[in-house]
């Protein structure tokens, strides 16, 4: 991602700002009409601003106090200038009697040299030093102390400038999740997601005052403690681990009202200041890595999406506190889900309680009863449901689509169930498991009782008898027949021999 500058800032060009600086440019001084009092208290005061739009800043300036100049202009602080006395006669030269000042404005945004010794009567050239965060410094400008004023025909002793600037931005903000530049993400219940803060690094990072990124996490994730990792990162996307020292953290709790708090310390600072310089439309950045898990509280929005952003509070080294940048399109992840209806495969209005079920992600692992997802509340074991009073049971929070999808319009994944203990009938016998696992699928709206799954079983077979009470009774029959016939032969034998013996 190229986080770019304001694009304001390039049509500053250095001549806007010359215009803008507000000095008086002088030939050889004291030019005006009758010689001035050199015995008149003299002073040079800089009074530093800065606007938001330095274009606006088109009134020459005339060395008076009141030349404040447009309303929206703000002091700038800490802003320091180099103030040299060039000789009389040659305002090219430098004089060298007079010592180089270099001065520092103050929390008015103004710094004056003051007294006659110290300021002796001459041209003086001013120049602004250096600031990463200031946009462009303003050019040089020569002011003569005293000054001619406006009307020609007297002096000002207490000479005022005001040279005007705008400043850099501050940093900008932009999230991803998974990796950079993607904003959407699926994932399980209870599966652990990492989501990428990015924030440019502005020109005066080692020095500012205060860098910290705060980030509320959505009651639908729980934050992974110990999981943040900070990375410089330069304009050529090398990244650099940094170490703990670099930056603090403050953990997500109900207490913080669930905020994660990143800052980095002066170390921090500087270190990440090893990344830049920035380039024209490309900023050095900063990646912060985090990971929340999806919780049971996204078992209310499945299909929708659980967005997270992020905000930036910056200060500058010129104690400026910017106005806090939050993350404009937030990423997010989504988890969906089914509805499973156990029903009587004859009468679909006979619902069926104590049916089991696991799921799988592919039909091959559900064959082999292999790999099945795991339980949201205990990944050690196989997620596994049972179908309550009314036939219902159902597997919340199952990921769907791809990463990159959006949560409304992803598409669909399917799923494998296996019936693992089958229901019992009004007679205590079991039903018939289902013999091959069973494609389900999961979208944005799977979940939705609409869209339920039925699941018919068939009930036992009766099959033939191979033992118990039933099946002897043919055989007491067939005992009880054979026993009359032996005691019928032995009648009949006993009856023959009498028979014989008359």
């Amino acid at each position: 991602m190229n986080l770019k500058n304001n694009p304001l800032f390039k049509k500053i060009s250095g001549l806007a700002l010359s215009i803008a600086v507000l000095c008086t440019s002088c030939g050889p001084a004291f030019a005006a009409t009758g010689s001035p009092d050199t015995s008149a208290a003299r002073s040079l005061t800089i009074h530093k601003y800065r606007m938001e739009d330095i274009t606006k800043a088109t009134i020459e300036g005339s060395g008076q106090q009141t030349d404040q100049g447009p309303a929206d202009a703000i002091p700038l602080p800490g802003i320091q200038f180099k103030v040299t006395k060039m000789q009389d006669t040659d305002n090219t030269k430098v004089d060298t009697t007079w010592n180089i000042q270099t001065i520092t404005t103050g929390a008015d945004g103004s710094v004056t040299i003051q007294g006659n010794d110290n300021l002796p009567m001459g041209v003086y050239r001013i120049e602004e030093q250096t600031n990463p965060a200031v946009a462009e410094k303003a050019d040089p400008c020569l002011v003569s102390v005293p000054l001619t004023n406006p009307t020609g025909d007297g002096w000002i002793y207490n000479v005022h400038v005001f040279p005007k600037n705008q400043i850099k931005p501050g940093p900008g903000i932009d999230k991803f999740v998974t990796e950079l530049e993607n904003k959407h993400d699926t994932a399980d219940i209870s599966e652990s997601v990492k989501w990428i803060i990015e924030t440019t690094l502005p020109d005066d990072v080692a020095t500012c005052k205060n860098y910290t990124v705060t980030d509320t996490i959505d009651t639908r994730l729980d934050y992974v403690l110990g999981s943040v990792k900070v990375y410089r990162v330069d304009t050529s996307k090398n990244r650099v681990l940094m170490t703990p020292d670099c930056y603090t953290v403050t953990e997500p709790s109900t207490a913080n009202s669930r905020i994660l708090t990143v800052s980095l310390t002066d170390t921090g600072k500087k270190t990440a200041a090893k990344s830049l310089p920035n380039k024209e439309d490309i900023s050095a950045t900063l990646n912060i890595e985090f990971n929340t898990l999806v919780n049971k509280n996204a078992e209310g929005s499945l299909g929708k999406p659980i967005p997270n952003g992020a905000t930036i509070h910056y200060t500058n080294n010129l104690d400026i506190i910017f106005e806090p940048q939050s993350v404009e399109e937030k990423p997010e992840v989504h988890t969906g889900g089914v509805n499973l209806l156990k029903v009587d495969s004859e009468d679909h209005t006979l619902k069926l309680q104590g049916a089991k079920f696991k799921i799988y992600r592919t039909e091959a692992d559900a064959k082999k009863n292999i790999n099945a997802v795991k339980d949201p509340a205990n990944n050690a074991i196989d997620w596994e449901v049972t179908t309550d009073a009314s036939g219902i049971a159902h597997f919340w929070g199952l990921a769907y689509g791809q990463k990159g999808q959006d949560a409304y319009y992803g598409d669909s994944t399917n799923y494998w169930i296996v019936e693992t203990q089958a229901p019992i009938d009004n007679e205590g016998k079991p039903y018939n498991l289902l013999k091959y696992p069973e494609k389900v699928t999961v979208n944005s709206n799977s979940h939705a009782e609409a869209n339920k799954i039925v699941v018919e079983n068939i009930k036992h077979y009766d099959l033939p008898y191979t033992g118990g009470t039933g099946s002897l009774t043919p055989l007491y029959m067939g005992a009880a027949l054979i026993l009359m016939a032996a005691g019928m032969s032995i009648l009949f034998i006993r009856s023959k021999r009498n028979t014989k013996d008359k």
